[in-house]
């Protein structure tokens, strides 16, 4: 069972994801161009390289976010109760 938070994270790295792959864009070559295939290869692998670091950041943010989560659902202990000081004059 999914939390509005699990939902809401899922829907961040989805959109950063998306924003992820818009960045990367079509190869636009005309000709054969070697130079301009390997440019385009280095500018995906980079692409490639942040999205994954992106997802990764995001995992181990829902991890965080779960184990909190989980020490919120737990009860409280109960606090001891501390009983007032008599007054040495009494």
């Amino acid at each position: 069972m999914s939390s509005p938070l699990d939902g809401r994270i899922r829907s961040i790295a989805q959109e950063a994801a998306a924003e992820a792959v818009r960045g990367v864009g079509v190869l636009n070559t005309t000709e054969l161009d070697v130079h301009g295939l390997q440019q385009q290869i280095t500018d995906l692998h980079e692409h490639l390289h942040h999205a994954a670091t992106a997802i990764k950041r995001l995992e181990d943010r829902i991890d965080v976010l779960e184990k909190t989560a989980g020490r919120a659902d737990q009860q409280p202990r109960p606090t001891a109760r501390r009983t007032g000081r008599k007054d040495a004059g009494e």
